[in-house]
């Protein structure tokens, strides 16, 4: 469970800054995930360093394709959105050639070493960010989208360093989860979007219920994880297949949204998502 969570927290990190700083309805991270996963595989033959690097890269890569549809486009976000994730599911088809490849690297250090690093990494730099004008930025946007606009400011910028952070981080989580399992799969990705919005709204209701605090904090995705790694240990103990965790994770969304509703303790907007 312990490696399933510093796999998956960078995943829920990035969702973290497209989903809850930037309020975008964000379906794309699912191929920056598994766009990040086959780069690092094309370079695994090579140094650990450029391998890391071409996960950021596919993650960066993905980020302003979708930028670009709204830049020369101007298609709507969640239109683009979802012409991406149809563009890289047939890109990534090609690169690997079969919906399965084995992935190991040439690097004496071990995967779960990797993937503490890494992530330890990332927490420290979105700790920064948070706290940075850029994390600001970012933050206002999510709230106000016209404030660029009115200011005489494109947002234009702001969106696509947000998505190329985001997408990064979720590149990462990919290349993570195929180090860590010796393989890159197609379908590898299948979820990831469910898994994101549970654990952002079990973050983000658990903290505003305990702490009493609305505003964004690095708290919540790190919260939210923990929470949904508990559960899934839990529903695994008892007996429910792991295929019908897709369906829990749905029911889930539901359950927290209404119980929070009613209760009057977070309205939807304080969620996030």
């Amino acid at each position: 469970m312990i490696e399933q969570f510093f796999i998956l927290l960078p995943l829920v990190i990035g969702a973290y800054i497209t989903f809850s700083l930037l309020k975008l309805p964000d379906f794309s991270i699912e191929s920056a995930y598994l766009f990040g996963a086959v780069v690092s595989y094309l370079c695994r033959n090579l140094e650990l360093p450029i391998v890391i690097f071409g996960a950021i890269f596919g993650g960066v890569f993905v980020a302003f394709t979708v930028s670009a549809l709204n830049t020369l486009l101007n298609i709507p976000f969640l239109l683009r959105a979802i012409i991406a994730n149809g563009l890289f599911h047939g890109v990534t088809q090609y690169l690997l050639g079969t919906s399965q490849k084995s992935f190991h690297i040439l690097s004496s250090i071990s995967s779960y070493t990797i993937c503490l690093g890494i992530t330890l990494a990332l927490i420290l730099g979105f700790g920064l960010l948070i706290y940075s004008e850029l994390g600001y930025a970012l933050a206002i946007y999510g709230n106000n989208p016209k404030f660029f606009e009115n200011q005489g400011i494109s947002s234009k910028y702001v969106v696509s360093v947000g998505l190329a952070l985001g997408y990064a981080s979720s590149a990462l989580s990919g290349f993570l989860f195929a180090l860590c399992n010796g393989f890159v799969d197609l379908t590898m990705n299948y979820g990831i979007i469910l898994l994101c919005l549970t654990s952002l709204i079990l973050g983000k209701s658990s903290y505003v219920y305990f702490f009493q605090k609305t505003r964004q904090n690095l708290v919540i995705p790190f919260l939210g994880l923990c929470i949904y790694c508990v559960l899934q240990k839990l529903l695994l103990k008892v007996g429910l297949p792991l295929k019908y965790f897709n369906a829990f994770q749905a029911l889930c969304i539901v359950a927290t949204l209404t119980l929070f509703k009613k209760t009057k303790q977070i309205s939807f907007d304080h969620l996030g998502v």
